[in-house]
């Protein structure tokens, strides 16, 4: 049904642009690339992130754009695509994955990515001004051996024996993949409140042991993606490569983080970017945007979601008021298995991707339960039908949370992976889904700095 009403609003809105009832489109436009010629173009265009810089004292003036068009069909989004093409914009990525068909284009140093919404009949144009690598940003590597994916143990809140909130944390996230060319991905960092030295001390330690390299020698972190602009996902990290970076070599970054002139973020989240900026200048970063595909390693990475794709197309405006639905979700597959990323999605996003992509896309053998189990996400919990969930808290506190309610109303409560009650392990390869687990010896906070660059 929801498709038959799409379809007929957009031969409405079609027949109302040819008749010229829309008024002067051309008018909308803001952005450089020649103007999209159906549909109808948003009122506003959207200003995007700053992509590596910060913009804690205001826009930075380099951010990104986006143009949203609504009502419109793909045969016209494909003669867009090759009227570009005529006109001098040369197409260096084509993909079509799950409900979007998707081109980006160089002109000069321009780099814009397109993609077209088949169930939503819209076409998003983004002038992306903050991409550092995008046509050799990934590599790839030929092994079938799989991925391992880490839950770091942390020690989080409870309403027990760890319930004093100043010294555990209620939040936090981080996972730590391992590649067959023994290097690592990493998925956002803990809170300030889990980063005792001790803690980070035993993060590096693990690091060592999971890639068999001596205390000193380079580990190789092919990628950092980072979720969303929350101080729990980025602290731990933050401070990890203040202190280790002469032993860290850091690769890759990807984050899609709206302007915080429109979406709050924690000031850690700029202080963060400073800091990778002073010590991996030449770090290659990337900003994805949906329908993205790409390898790192043995892995391959679909980008699902992005913040952009909360913005409404009439308007050009974004309904996010919180970051958590800002979370970038991806999902990372490796010798036929898949693993969920959901960050901090709430329900705003929960309902941003259904409507964009068919729930087979959401398949996966494993899950990272969303916001540390705070939200109820039913509906994507149930569609993953994951083999394990990871959950991001403690067992303690999150069998109170209504994100608990919803996980267990897909799964089992030995399906669900608490991260302080062990550092799980699950290695994902051609013969299926083997978990283990063993500790790291974390402490809570200690009062340590954050801030000190060793």
């Amino acid at each position: 049904m929801t498709k038959i009403i799409s379809s007929f609003l957009s031969l409405i809105i079609a027949l109302f642009s040819s008749l010229g009832l829309f008024g002067n489109q051309e008018s909308k436009w803001e952005l450089d690339i020649p103007v999209y010629p159906c549909g109808r173009i948003s009122n506003e265009c959207y200003l995007d992130g700053s992509g590596i810089l910060s913009d804690s004292e205001g826009p930075t003036g380099s951010e990104s754009r986006m143009e949203l068009i609504k009502g419109t069909k793909l045969e016209d989004y494909t003669a867009y695509c090759k009227d570009l093409a005529e006109a001098g914009y040369d197409n260096v990525y084509s993909n079509t994955l799950g409900g979007v068909t998707v081109n980006a284009f160089r002109y000069g140093e321009k780099l814009y990515y397109t993609y077209f919404s088949e169930n939503l009949d819209e076409v998003r144009v983004i002038e992306d001004n903050n991409t550092r690598c995008f046509e050799d940003f990934g590599y790839s590597v030929d092994s079938d051996e799989g991925i391992t994916v880490y839950q770091f143990d942390y020690p989080y809140a409870d309403f027990g024996e760890k319930k004093d909130e100043d010294i555990y944390s209620t939040n936090g996230m981080m996972y730590i993949i391992h590649l067959a060319d023994n290097s690592l991905i990493v998925i956002d960092g803990g809170s300030i409140r889990q980063s005792s030295d001790k803690n980070i001390d035993e993060c590096i330690k693990l690091m060592h042991e999971i890639t068999g390299t001596e205390a000193g020698e380079t580990i190789n972190i092919a990628l950092w993606y980072g979720t969303h602009g929350h101080s729990d996902h980025v602290t731990f990290f933050y401070k990890l490569i203040g202190y280790y970076h002469n032993e860290i070599n850091l690769e890759r970054a990807m984050f899609n983080y709206p302007s915080l002139s429109l979406v709050e973020h924690d000031e850690r989240i700029d202080m963060y970017r400073n800091r990778l900026a002073q010590l991996y200048p030449e770090v290659k970063y990337l900003c994805p945007h949906t329908g993205m595909s790409f390898d790192i390693a043995n892995t391959r990475i679909d980008v699902l979601y992005t913040q952009e794709d909360a913005v409404n197309a009439r308007t050009g405006k974004t309904p996010v008021t919180n970051t958590n639905d800002a979370s970038l979700i991806c999902r990372i597959s490796s010798a036929g298995r898949r693993f969920l990323v959901l960050g901090d999605m709430n329900i705003l996003a929960q309902d941003k991707i259904l409507s964009i992509h068919n729930p087979e896309q959401l398949k996966c053998d494993v899950l990272q339960g969303a916001h540390h189990l705070y939200n109820a996400v039913a509906i994507i919990y149930d569609y993953a039908d994951a083999d394990y969930v990871f959950c991001p808290m403690s067992y303690g506190r999150g069998k109170w949370l209504p994100g608990h309610a919803s996980a267990r109303l897909s799964y089992k409560e030995d399906q669900l992976l608490y991260a302080d009650d062990a550092l799980y392990i699950i290695k994902m390869d051609k013969n299926g889904i083997t978990v283990d687990s063993d500790h790291t010896d974390c402490v809570p906070y200690d009062d340590s700095s954050m801030n000190d660059i060793h």
